[in-house]
This record gives structure tokens, sequence and C-alpha cells, in this order.
């Protein structure tokens, strides 16, 4: 079962708020935001010492397009008054249970001001009334308080903790999991 993929390239969250879908258009712009935020992205992303040249941008990338291309999810670059500045979408979709993830991240200058918490909530909008998903999945390191803050914002249930889910960097860390069904989604309440 395929789902429907819905026609936007741009999803305008708000008059300062852009989301593009990822193309091979943003892959230099999209590495050097990663490559002048590797130290604070590092903090919780395992794939930033991975990612070391516009190539490994370019597969990256090329494995989104193929997922969107595929009815398995979209991926976006989040751009804030026309500047890039993070990335936000869907893990590949479970499409036999309808469930979707979702991932994001933000260059450090632009945490703090709203911007993926607005990001976020078009994209559970997508996930539920683009893709027909019943569930809607973030995972966030325990410690990751800005990134958790978000689902949180947007009315998610905290379903609980899996303990040293990731290796990261020499360490395990537990996740919080945290989840919203499409019989809770309200575009009004989201």
């Amino acid at each position: 079962m395929r789902f429907a993929m819905p026609l936007e390239c741009e999803l305008l969250i708000s008059k300062t708020i852009e989301l593009q879908l990822l193309d091979k258009k943003h892959v230099d712009e999209l590495f050097q935001l990663v490559d002048t935020n590797r130290e604070h992205l590092r903090e919780w992303l395992p794939w930033i010492d991975a990612n070391t040249s516009p190539t490994d941008t370019e597969s990256f990338v090329n494995s989104a397009i193929s997922q969107r291309e595929s009815g398995k999810g979209p991926q976006y670059a989040v751009f804030h008054k026309a500047t890039m500045c993070g990335v936000c979408g869907f893990h590949p979709f479970d499409v036999t249970n309808k469930i979707g993830g979702i991932g994001y991240w933000l260059s450090q200058a632009y945490t703090g001001k709203g911007i993926m918490t607005s990001s976020v909530k078009a994209l559970i909008g997508t996930g539920f009334q683009e893709y027909g998903l019943n569930r809607i999945e973030v995972a966030c390191a325990t410690d990751n308080g800005s990134s958790r803050a978000i689902p949180e914002r947007l009315g998610f249930t905290l379903e609980g903790v899996l303990r040293e889910r990731e290796y990261l960097y020499g360490r395990y860390v537990d996740h919080a999991i945290y989840s919203m069904l499409a019989s809770e989604f309200s575009l009004n309440e989201v």
C-alpha cells in the first residue's frame, strides 16, 4: 500500500517560515549549514561525523528524494526569512501500520524562536491529512530538553522511555517516546 503524495513543493508556515521539499538544489547550502553547526549538532545527532563533504550530504538528499518518491514520507529544508536553518521530516513510514516518525534539527542561531515547533506542527497535518497516517511518533534523547519540548508543546503523549536506545559518540542515551494518534489530531488544537 502506498500513500498519496502531497503536491506542494513548499509549505508556507508563516510570513517568515517556509518548508521546501529536500532537493538536489539544497545540497551545498545544507552541507554548509551542517558544517558550521557541527559542534552544536553533534551533541544529539549520530550522523554528524559521517557527513564530511557535500557528497555525503548529496547522498542524504538523494535518499530523502527516493523515500518521498516511494510514498514513504517527505523531508523538508526549513527556511526562516529565506535562510536555510534546519531540516525536518519523516523517517520512512511503516506503511503497513500507517506510522510515521518525525525527526528534526535546527542550527544553533535559530533555536528558541518557535521555528521548529511551527514546522513540526505542519508535518503533523501533512502526515494525518495528506498521507493518512494513524500514528505519528517523535523520539528524543531524554536529556535533550529542547527537542522534547516540541512534542510536549504540540500535545503528544509521552509513552515511556527506551533505556540506552542509542549509542552516541561513546555513550548510550535513553530515548523518550512520544506519539499522537489520528483520532487525537485537530488543526484547532495543534
